[in-house]
């Protein structure tokens, strides 16, 4: 049933449609976006995983740690440097694609089971960035394209009825046959939590030097179909070192770990912090930002209870708190709906969030994913207020040893609402 089902969603992917990724140069060499339903894309590939769980010796990852499997992927260019999209990875599951010695896929040293149970899936949200564009002149004929991202994800593994946060990055090489097809070369190395791996002899779910993780490789096409068009939502890019702004707030967290009853958040899970961002509007729809948060480091709750150490949590606030490094994709639905009008007071974004957070008392490293919304009133063309209302999921290492994850609906979260400032650095509007 379950290979049925997932077989239905690779078909319904192949059938998405997608837009050519060509954007107009204007008479002083700026580019013009497209409309926001234009230059989108799907990429489908086969791939090799090759998996490095903590503790194994790599040099013995064939065949241990091997698998194949196949990826579809969906998304947008916004501009010529900078496209979201969201993949879809299903592995050791579909025919002629099987290796008979992956001892590495749980449950551990039983070859064969693990596909039997339908493998493993992956759901990744990738930021893709043209390294050719950012650092050089937009061509629209290039023939090599060469791609870096940041990733964040989730992977189950139906072998060890588990599943995992993930955080990585990845390279992503492509050759532009014409308008409509690409082919690409994908390599990427993602850190995950010990669930997805599926063996005691596993200690750690964190990032860094004792992660549990794997690498893909994958050789694919691209397919971009329609035609770009120019229409009143589009303005001029203004190019790389235009449009920065910076953030600064307050804000409350309000730390919700798996297995403790969120209505006891007050005053247990509540803590106190700073956030400063330093982000990019690439076009009026999207902003890209990097985003350094830090919190029960300044206010201290000393009621707390839901941060490590769980026996003694008034260390936490002792030992600094904890801190996030995040980077932020922001959607302006209000533009993406009504169109950019450059004197609009009230804009409502959604975001999504990808980054690692570290418990300064323990010196961990966990994977973190999240999203939410933000509003924002423009002051004047420089000064804007903002609220944001973000939930972020990750790994039990970061909760000081709640489970989390070990139900497929369950997770190691947090709220965090913040008040703040946001200005804008040089020039603040775009010219249609």
């Amino acid at each position: 049933m379950t290979r049925k089902f997932l077989t239905l969603v690779l078909m319904l992917g192949c059938m998405q449609a997608a837009i050519a990724q060509r954007f107009e140069k204007t008479d002083d060499g700026s580019v013009k976006t497209n409309a926001f339903f234009s230059d989108w894309f799907v990429q489908m590939d086969l791939d090799m995983s090759l998996q490095n769980p903590y503790g194994y010796n790599f040099s013995k990852v064939f065949p241990n740690g091997k698998s194949f499997g196949l990826d579809i992927a969906f998304g947008k260019c916004f501009t010529p440097q900078v496209s979201f999209r969201s993949k879809f990875n299903w592995e050791n599951a579909l025919p002629l694609l099987e290796n008979g010695h992956a001892n590495w896929l749980a449950p551990f040293y039983h070859p064969g089971v693990n596909r039997d149970e339908g493998g493993y899936v992956a759901f990744y949200g990738d930021m893709l960035l043209n390294l050719h564009n950012f650092f050089g002149e937009y061509k629209a004929d290039r023939t090599w394209n060469l791609h870096f991202y940041p990733r964040v994800g989730l992977n189950y593994n139906f072998g060890a009825s588990k599943g995992a946060l993930l955080a990585g990055f990845g390279v992503l090489n492509t050759y532009r046959l014409n308008d409509r097809w690409s082919v690409y070369l994908d390599a990427a190395y993602m850190m995950c939590g010990s669930g997805f791996v599926g063996t005691e002899k596993v200690e750690t779910t964190g990032t860094g030097s004792n992660s549990n993780g794997y690498f893909s490789i994958g050789l694919g096409a691209q397919m971009n179909l329609g035609k770009s068009h120019q229409d009143a939502y589009s303005v001029k890019t203004d190019g790389l070192w235009q449009h920065w702004f910076v953030q600064a707030g307050l804000d409350m967290s309000l730390m919700n770990p798996y297995g403790c009853n969120f209505s006891h958040v007050f005053p247990k899970g509540q803590t106190f912090g700073v956030n400063v961002s330093l982000g990019k509007q690439f076009t009026p729809e999207l902003a890209v930002r990097g985003r350094l948060y830090w919190e029960n480091g300044l206010l201290e709750n000393s009621s707390v209870e839901w941060v490590p150490p769980l026996d003694e949590p008034e260390k936490n606030y002792s030992k600094g708190g904890f801190g996030i490094a995040s980077i932020d994709g922001l959607l302006n639905f209000t533009n993406v709906i009504a169109g950019y009008q450059p004197d609009r007071k009230w804009h409502t974004i959604g975001f999504v969030r990808a980054g690692l957070i570290s418990q300064f008392y323990e010196g961990s490293a966990s994977p973190l994913m999240g999203c939410g919304f933000e509003e924002t009133y423009q002051l004047n063309d420089k000064l804007s207020l903002f609220a944001d209302l973000g939930y972020q999921v990750t790994t039990s290492e970061s909760s000081g040893g709640f489970t989390g994850m070990s139900a497929p609906t369950g997770n190691n979260g947090f709220f965090d609402i913040d008040l703040g400032v946001k200005i804008s650095l040089g020039k603040s509007r775009f010219e249609k």
